[in-house]
């Protein structure tokens, strides 16, 4: 007795707990004008709502107040709509609440509780519920309770995600196990120096302990505690295997953290060839604790640093001296200066970071912004973020000293703000307190230390753009596309060369004469190599007072080079072509065609000049690694190839996309230049020399060209066009080749697989296959294949082969879940929405995918006509519905329903038996192929109508239809028996074998015909009307819409958003994404 009184005790109590929480108030979709003020009410109001409705009403009321002060007018968006909604939860909660009131009033009810929780140390209350105390209490007499009390936060402690403080040790978060170590970490200060730590000495953590030295913020030094502990946590959660020094931090993740947190500053340090000032002990024990130092001192200078975040590499030049200190500290080094220990430059007072770092480099780019003068000055006459950034970018910028020099030309704006830079320098030296306007009154005559400043500062200069400034010219074109334009004027000119030469075997291309022709491409190509490098110099020039010496020479050595090559192959091609005997000399074989003269030994020299940058751009990883590498030859090489810059470098294509690269331009040119050589150069060359032959002494427009002796402009004339298309046309064949090409990606990479509805319907039966195969994980691991298998597998075939790749079930719970998203945002209609669901009761899935009606309703009907209308075998028949799926499915969906829904409308025993005979032999028709021969099909569309009056009627699910529903179904036995039926005596000896029948042998139809379906002696046989809901609802309706559905699939949806949503849904699924993995492995990002 008493375990079930305590059983059906506790059913209640989950009951309505439930009921609690359906009935809670919604506090998270709120008017946005109303968010910050009301939401924090309404959270606290459901979460106390089930030990305190009547202070869970008091706070809504509260709210509801707020809400009124804020927008008495109700004119922000959905205020006026959450004040309605809000009050009828109020008017609805008053009488109810008032019975469970434990006090004798409203203020000692809220008095009491609020009692409770202070003692309960629900820290996260006490502001909510001592606002509403306050307000309850006004105007009652009784403000003496709380004249004394402070309502505040009391817990001094606040934070974001995870709880530190000591009270809040049993939080869920709390209790995980890589949370526990972590904390345990961080708050490890054993072996570390003593600090002034202000407040509790139990509470010191090495955050708190790096504060006491550099004098970080306290919010800085809370949002940073909780960062590391989420890393750290995270890192170790990742780790696998599994650590198995469980309550210890693991080894691994800090090492992890370390290399990720400090990669940006060990590249800089190594750009700059310095070493980098993270000295870890030799004592095994203190290793970790001081690498967690280092981090933290990193996270505090970052997340104190603000708008310095967008120059990292002044952050690693803050970072490197901070961290020499913070070693200095850990040692406990002495100074040799001074004879004491080392200490921070800044110290540690409140805020120094903040005021001594950060502000100085703030100031200098605020200064450098109000330069700008809101976009109207020229862009070389102000420095922004990334200009004072490139500072750091060489070893120049230690020359900033630590403690910083402000009188170091970087804090230098420009000559017009000296007098301002002057005082900036002067209040940097004042002590802490004093003001610069009372160090000016006080001191008339400028003392030493200021004739040093002033005299500093006269020798300063503004150090201007370090690598870069704009310089907009038509020449860019050419410069930027230097490779393509040289590549075209030098296959234009040898395109000239072999139509002149009228080159007929590939084999001439070795007679001496006609390659060295060949070869006077070079001389071409060393003409546009100095016209390159003096748009290089002219490009630069802006950046000349601040560009290195080594820069310099680099441009001197380029020129000098390109000038010298440029003189020296036309004079030895010149001299080469004067002497014409060598040729003649040699015998006639294959050897004997090769004649290097000193031109061609001239060429090959500037080729080996050339050959080390060709080999890089064809190996884009060693080009990486002499980038990178501090090699004195890399060095070298990487100076000479291009100017060294601390960002992009090292950063090149793969092998592949290079190679990819190389080979679509290959195509491409190639194609242009046969082109152009048959139907634009070739043609022309015939016709010149006849031109050429020509001699004309006589002009008849001598007044326009009296001095013309040649035929110069009449081929001028004819080439122009050809030369200016063939320039041109290279855009063409670009286009050509990048829509091939493009076609060919989009194919292999599923872009665009479906871009309309039609192809959305035509396509549909392969989304849950593709959906299982891109989002749903494997069971089982993935096999091994080939290369080639694995790639056809991934972009053309998708390992659609398994069988859990066909479970229609995830892709249908998403589906639905899209089409209920679409009715939310009202976007389709009722009728569209049950259209396009896909069904998902178990009750009368058959193993057959069940697609959304707009796909098969018009099918159904097609059948219906097909089969009523056939001529062939039920052979025929059935592979003919079995090409189309969606009718097959239709069919089988009409089949499925049918019976699922007669075995709970038929109760009558006999007429069980009739539907069970009927269904029997469908089902013997079907598989002896025998379906045509065994029913009269020409009975069929009356049977449909039949049964679409009948579905109607079901659905609308009244209890006065009974009648006509016994009526419709003793119709549809019949037309199945008497007109479809050509053999019908297994049914007619089940209702011939009942004890129920008429005994008189006046024929079979007078057996049945009354007694079925109809109610005998107040018994149904029938149960109508259907549950209210419920599975066979659902069921009913599908049946319903089934049949009654005449709109075309192309028009379901009808709304233009809805239909490009669903179309970028199915096209997503084809694209190339990788595999998804379990929902337990899918961490986040590093």
């Amino acid at each position: 007795m008493t375990a079930s009184s305590s059983a059906s005790a506790a059913e209640a109590s989950a009951s309505a707990s439930a009921v609690t929480a359906a009935l809670q108030f919604d506090s998270e979709k709120l008017p946005q004008t109303l968010v910050l003020e009301i939401r924090p009410f309404l959270r606290v109001a459901n979460q106390i709502e089930a030990e305190s409705p009547r202070v869970a009403y008091l706070c809504r009321f509260h709210a509801f107040e707020k809400a009124h002060m804020l927008d008495p007018r109700s004119t922000g968006r959905g205020v006026r709509q959450f004040k309605t909604t809000l009050l009828q939860r109020l008017e609805q909660d008053e009488k109810s609440t008032f019975s469970k009131r434990k006090e004798r009033n409203d203020a000692r009810e809220i008095k009491s509780f609020y009692e409770k929780k202070k003692q309960a140390n629900a820290h996260q209350l006490m502001p909510v519920l001592g606002e509403v105390l306050k307000a309850v209490l006004i105007g009652t007499g009784l403000e003496s309770l709380v004249a004394s009390e402070d309502f505040g936060d009391k817990s001094g402690f606040r934070y974001n995600i995870i709880p530190l403080h000591p009270r809040s040790s049993q939080q869920p978060i709390m209790l995980l196990q890589e949370i526990k170590v972590a904390v345990s970490a961080v708050f490890n200060v054993r072996s570390l120096p003593l600090a002034n730590v202000k407040g509790e000495k139990s509470q010191t953590d090495i955050f708190r302990w790096l504060q006491s030295w550099f004098g970080f913020q306290k919010g800085n030094v809370a949002n940073q505690r909780e960062h590391l502990i989420l890393l750290l946590a995270n890192m170790h959660a990742r780790l696998n295997p599994k650590s198995s020094s469980a309550p210890m931090l693991d080894e691994r993740a800090v090492e992890e953290l370390l290399a990720k947190t400090f990669e940006s500053y060990l590249t800089w340090c190594k750009f700059l060839g310095r070493k980098s000032n993270i000295w870890l002990p030799s004592v095994k024990q203190e290793i970790q604790q001081h690498k967690l130092l280092y981090i933290s001192l990193y996270l505090l200078i970052w997340g104190e640093a603000s708008n310095l975040r967008l120059m990292p590499e002044c952050l690693c030049y803050i970072f490197h001296h901070m961290s020499y200190e913070l070693y200095g500290v850990l040692s406990g080094a002495v100074s040799l200066i001074t004879g004491e220990k080392v200490r921070p430059a800044y110290g540690g007072e409140d805020e120094s970071f903040l005021n001594k770092v950060v502000a100085p480099i703030y100031d200098e780019i605020y200064a450098e912004a109000l330069k700008n003068k809101n976009g109207v000055s020229d862009h070389s006459t102000w420095r922004n973020y990334d200009d004072l950034n490139e500072f750091f970018w060489s070893a120049d910028c230690f020359k900033l000293g630590w403690p910083m020099r402000l009188n170091n030309d970087f804090f230098f704006t420009s000559t017009k703000n000296k007098k301002s830079h002057e005082t900036k320098i002067q209040n940097s030296q004042l002590p802490r307190g004093s003001s610069s306007a009372q160090n000016i009154v006080n001191t008339e005559v400028p003392d030493q230390s200021q004739q040093q400043t002033i005299s500093v500062t006269s020798q300063q200069r503004w150090l201007g753009k370090t690598n870069f400034v704009e310089v907009r010219s038509f020449w860019h074109i050419f410069r930027s596309f230097d490779r393509l334009w040289t590549l075209l004027v030098l296959g234009l000119q040898i395109l000239i060369i072999i139509a002149w030469h009228g080159l007929e075997s590939p084999l001439q291309l070795l007679d001496p004469i006609f390659f060295e022709d060949i070869l006077s491409i070079f001389i071409t190509s060393a003409v546009l190599r100095v016209l390159q490098v003096v748009l290089d110099i002219l490009f630069s020039w802006r950046t000349r007072g601040t560009m290195r010496s080594s820069q310099k020479l680099r441009f001197v050595i380029k020129l000098s080079l390109a000038v010298t090559w440029a003189i020296i192959l036309p004079i030895f091609y010149s001299s080469s072509q004067n002497y014409k005997a060598c040729s003649a000399r040699r015998p006639k074989n294959f050897f004997g065609m090769f004649c290097l003269s000193k031109y061609m030994v001239a060429v090959a020299f500037y080729l080996t000049s050339n050959v080390i940058g060709m080999a890089l751009f064809f190996v884009p990883a060693v080009s990486s690694y002499i980038e990178t590498s501090t090699w004195r030859i890399c060095n070298i090489l990487s100076w000479w190839c291009q100017a060294p810059s601390y960002v992009g470098r090292g950063m090149h294509e793969g092998q592949v996309p290079l190679l990819k690269y190389t080979s679509f331009w290959t195509v491409l040119l190639s194609s242009k230049f046969l082109f152009s050589y048959y139907f634009e150069i070739k043609p022309l060359v015939e016709p010149t020399k006849e031109i050429m032959r020509v001699n004309v002494n006589i002009y008849e427009w001598h007044e326009f060209f009296p001095q013309v002796k040649s035929n110069a402009g009449a081929i001028l004339a004819v080439w122009a066009p050809i030369i200016l298309v063939y320039f041109m046309d290279t855009q063409i064949w670009y286009s050509v080749f990048c829509t091939i090409f493009g076609g060919m990606c989009g194919i292999v990479h599923h872009l665009g697989e479906i871009r309309t509805m039609g192809m959305v319907r035509s396509r549909f039966c392969t989304l849950p296959e593709v959906f299982n195969a891109c989002l749903v994980p494997r069971s089982s691991p993935k096999e091994k294949k080939g290369i080639l298998p694995s790639f056809l597998e991934k972009k053309i075939f998708k390992d659609l082969g398994k069988s859990e790749r066909h479970d229609p079930t995830k892709f249908a719970l998403v589906w639905n879940q899209i089409i209920n998203s679409f009715r939310s945002e009202d976007l389709i209609s009722n009728r569209e929405m049950d259209l396009m669901t896909m069904p998902m009761s178990l009750e009368y899935r058959s193993g057959s995918i069940r697609w959304p009606l707009f796909l098969v309703a018009k099918k159904f009907s097609t059948s219906v006509d097909m089969a009523a209308n056939f001529t062939g075998n039920s052979a025929q028949l059935f592979q003919r519905i079995k090409k189309d799926n969606y009718m097959f499915c239709a069919i089988n969906d009409f089949y499925e329903l049918t019976k699922s829904i007669f075995r709970f409308l038929v109760i009558g025993d006999v007429e069980k038996r009739v539907i069970a005979a009927i269904f029997a032999e469908i089902k013997k028709s079907i598989q002896n192929s025998s379906l045509l021969v065994d029913f009269k099909m020409d009975h069929l569309p009356l049977l449909v109508d039949k049964f679409e009056r009948l579905a109607e009627i079901l659905y609308s699910n009244k209890q006065s239809l009974q009648y006509e529903v016994t009526i419709l179904l003793q119709d549809i036995i019949d037309t199945l028996i008497q007109d479809m039926l050509v053999d019908a005596q297994s049914v007619l000896d089940q209702i011939n074998s009942s004890e129920t029948l008429i005994s008189d042998n006046d024929g079979a139809f007078n057996y049945y015909k009354p007694e079925l379906f109809a109610s005998i002696s107040s018994i149904s046989k029938i149960r109508f009307p259907f549950p209210a809901s419920g599975p066979l609802k659902e069921q009913v309706k599908r049946l319903y819409l089934l049949l009654n559905t005449k709109e075309k699939a192309a028009e379901v949806p009808s709304n233009s958003e809805a239909r490009r949503r669903i179309s970028f849904f199915a096209t997503s699924l084809f694209m190339d994404m990788p595999a998804a993995p379990k929902v337990r492995s899918m961490l986040s990002f590093r």
